[in-house]
C-alpha cells in the first residue's frame, strides 16, 4: 500500500510504501521534547520518497539515528536510523487519509514514559533496551 502526505505548509511532500496498517508511540524523552507528547509513527516499507528534498533539515539526535523536519513550517517528517534499514514517517501528517483503519499496536520506550499520561489501547510495550536490541543498535 503507497501512502502519500506532506507537511503543514506543502513545501515537502512524500510517498513510501507502508509494512503494515499499523502505528507505534514513542515515549523516549527525544521524541517527546521534539514533539510535545509521544510520538505516533507508521513504518515504511524501504525509502521513503520525497518532493521539496532542498526543504528538510535532518538532524543527527543520535550516533545512530536522524529525525527530518520541514525548514519552513516545522512539521516533524521522519525519524529513522542512519543506515535507512527502518524509516519512521509521523503518522499524523496526512499520509493516511482514512487513518480509522489503522490499528495501534505498540509502545516503544515504555520505561522513559511518565506517569501522568497513559493509552487506555492494549499494546505491546517495549523498554529502551528491548528497541535497541531490535533495531540492532548499541548506544
Amino acid at each position: 500500500m503507497r501512502v502519500k502526505g506532506s507537511c503543514l505548509c506543502r513545501a515537502v511532500s512524500f510517498s513510501f510504501d507502508l509494512k503494515n496498517k499499523d502505528f507505534d508511540a514513542c515515549h523516549c524523552s527525544m521524541c517527546r521534547q521534539w514533539g510535545g507528547g509521544p510520538a505516533l509513527a507508521v513504518k515504511s516499507e524501504g525509502n521513503i520518497d520525497f518532493l521539496g528534498e532542498e526543504h528538510i533539515t535532518v538532524y543527527s539526535s543520535s550516533a545512530w539515528a536522524e529525525r527530518g523536519f520541514c525548514k519552513f513550517c516545522g512539521s516533524h517528517l521522519f525519524y529513522r536510523l542512519k543506515d535507512k534499514k527502518h524509516n519512521f514517517c509521523n503518522f499524523q501528517l496526512g499520509t493516511i487519509e482514512n487513518n480509522e483503519d489503522f490499528k495501534f499496536v505498540s509502545q516503544i520506550y515504555i520505561d522513559a514514559k511518565p506517569a501522568n499520561y497513559s493509552f487506555s489501547n492494549e499494546t505491546k510495550k517495549m523498554t529502551e533496551k528491548e528497541v535497541l536490541e531490535d533495531f540492532g543498535v548499541s548506544e
